[in-house]
Order: C-alpha cells, then structure tokens, then sequence
C-alpha cells in the first residue's frame, strides 16, 4: 500500500468525522427548539445561522473525498444506500430552505415553525445516517457468524444494480434489530446530553448531562461489542477508550464551575467530538460488515497524489475558517466566556447612560 494512499484515507475519516460532528451540532438542537423555543431560541440560532451551511459543504466535501480516493465505493454506496440517501439529499435541500427563510422572513411573521421543520428535518438526516452506521456496523459479518440469519447487506459486484441494504431485517431480526436500537437510543441519549452541555441549557449542577451521556455510551458500547463479539475480537476494542474518556469529560467540565463556559465553548467541543469520532474510524479498513477491503476500491494514484495536496490547502483553509467562526460566535473575541464580558459592557454603558442623565439634572 502506497504512502499516498496512507494519507489519503486518514483525509477522507478526518472530512467523514467533521462531518459527523457538524451535522451532530445541529441534530442536537431539536431538543431545545422543540422543548422551549421562545427561551432557547437566542442561544441556539446563534451557532445555527453561522454555521449550518458549513456543515451541507462539509457533506459535499465527503462525498468529492469519497470520489477522489476511493472511486469504486461511490457507485456501491449508492446503490446500498439509495433509500437512505435519497431521503437525506431531500431533506438536507428543504432544511436548508425553511433555515433561509426563517432567517430573511418579515419580522411580523413567525420564525418558530420554519426552525422547528428544520430541526426536525436536520434530526430525521441523522437518524438515516445512524442506520446506515449500523447497517454496515452488523453486515455480513453477524450472518456469517450466525448462519440461520438471512444476509443483511446484498452486495453483488458483477451487477450492482441487485445490491441492496434489508431494512425490514435491520429492524426486526433478532439480533440485527438489537444492535440497531440499542446503537440509535444510545446515540439519542448521548444527543440529549450533549444539547444540555453545547447549549448550556442545563444548570451547572445538574447531573442530567452526565448520566443521560453515561447510559448512552453504554448502549452504543454494548451494540459495538456484539459485533466485535460475533467477529472473535475482544470486548471493547482499545479504540473505543479514547472517545469515552472525551465524551464522558465533556459533561464533567461542564459541572466543574472554572471549566463550565470551556466545555460548552464550540470550538473545543468540535476538536474534541472530531477526535472522538476519529478514533473510531481509524481502524475500519473494510467494508459491508468486513467483505470487502477498502483497499480494493481504491482510485489511481496520480489521484490519490493530487488529492493530498489538495487535502493539505483544504485542511489549512478549514482550519482558518473555524478560527474565523470563534471569533464571530464570540462577537469579535476568544473568550471562553464571552457572556461575562458582554454583561460587563452592558453594566458600564448603563453606568454612563445614569451618570450622563444624573449630570443633565444638576445642570437642569
């Protein structure tokens, strides 16, 4: 295996889990705009407006990625995928419409159930993708290893056109439902969780963020054993450790009064969730459930070559961006915690506001 290729695929899983966090950031809304929208409403448009276009050019960034790298995957995933696909490409256009208009509509009308539509669109976006997860999660690899399960992944190389995912199997045979839904409720716990930390909805003191986070990331943990379990691996892979130990430190921060505003401050919280899910990727080297070497569907060299390089530029170019998206978040600072200094401007321009009015009495 060539260098290029190497570096290649860490790219496309660093531009895969930019993505997951991204879109994750917005999945994650639905809890407050659905729960209190009048309350949460500022706290939560102020990362939304700024950010939800780059989350539709971080998918397409995948998916130009996906291309590049390894050509023969795109026509596959397709094919696996076109029902999920089909429903996340049509809601990731509405979404991005009702957002717009919520953003551009006359101040007379109600903004509420155009956010609320994206919200849930956003959510449904991320429920398609988890299925998805946990369709190539399971794959082949649990038939095999259990044989009176009918395949859950038809992939047929010589005729595409046949290949198709078993939703109905997914979510209704014994062991591939249970990995499903223990997978999708342990990712929606952790969701809940999270909303609370990233949108500072929940009390410092609250416990909610953390155990919510806990027994979500022992459902997901389970699901992912099962698996590894079927496949002869070990309990808990060494690769798991890494994204427990940040996801279960990011609700601790939030309850530690000096680290409160750090752990919900969004550019450490994308860092982290990056590295989180990054770490789960790096180990997959194959595809529909362990078949298929990633290897094998790799594109030719001189585009894996022109693609590092544009890796690198575009890498530089992602990085600035996010820079740029702190300090207009923080309206023009880097501060961890920004709301104290605006309280503080706003005490003082109130000070000068009594002091002018104190002085235009006297002179009265």
């Amino acid at each position: 295996m060539s260098f290029y290729l190497d570096a290649n695929g860490v790219f496309l899983k660093i531009v895969i889990a930019a993505m997951v966090t991204f879109l994750f950031s917005e999945f994650i809304a639905i809890f407050p705009i659905f729960s209190n929208y009048e309350k949460h409403k500022t706290v939560v448009l102020k990362h939304i407006v700024p950010i939800w276009e780059i989350t539709g050019t971080m998918i397409v960034f995948f998916v130009v990625e996906l291309e590049l790298i390894y050509s023969g995957l795109t026509p596959i995933a397709s094919y696996l995928f076109i029902p999920v696909i089909g429903t996340f490409v049509a809601l990731l256009i509405l979404r991005n419409v009702f957002i717009i208009y919520a953003e551009f509509i006359w101040k007379k009308v109600d903004s509420k159930p155009l956010m609320m539509f994206y919200s849930a669109a956003t959510f449904i976006m991320v429920i398609g993708f988890v299925t998805a997860i946990a369709a190539l999660m399971v794959g082949n690899s649990v038939s095999t290893a259990i044989p009176s399960l009918p395949p859950l992944l038809h992939l047929d190389l010589a005729n595409l056109s046949k290949s198709y995912v078993d939703y109905f199997a997914l979510l209704t045979a014994p062991v591939y439902s249970a990995v499903y839904w223990e997978f999708l409720f342990g990712t929606l716990f952790i969701a809940f969780g999270m909303s609370n930390v990233f949108y500072r909805t929940a009390k410092r003191t609250s416990y909610i963020p953390l155990l919510t986070i806990i027994f979500g990331l022992f459902l997901n943990v389970n699901a992912w054993n099962v698996v590894a379990t079927l496949d002869g691996a070990k309990f808990m892979e060494y690769y798991m450790i890494l994204p427990v130990i940040i996801t279960v430190a990011i609700p601790l921060l939030y309850m530690y009064k000096p680290t409160t505003h750090f752990a919900s401050y969004k550019p450490f919280w994308f860092l982290s969730m990056t590295i989180a899910v990054l770490s789960l990727e790096l180990p997959v080297t194959n595809i529909a459930g362990g078949a298929f070497p990633i290897t094998a569907f790799a594109s030719t060299n001189s585009m894996q070559f022109a693609n590092f390089w544009l890796s690198i530029i575009g890498g530089i170019i992602f990085l600035l961006l996010m820079i740029m998206y702190a300090y207009v978040y923080n309206s023009g600072r880097f501060s961890f915690n920004p709301e104290k200094i605006e309280k503080s401007q706003k005490t003082k321009k109130t000070e000068k506001v009594e002091t002018a009015e104190m002085n235009t009495v006297q002179k009265n």
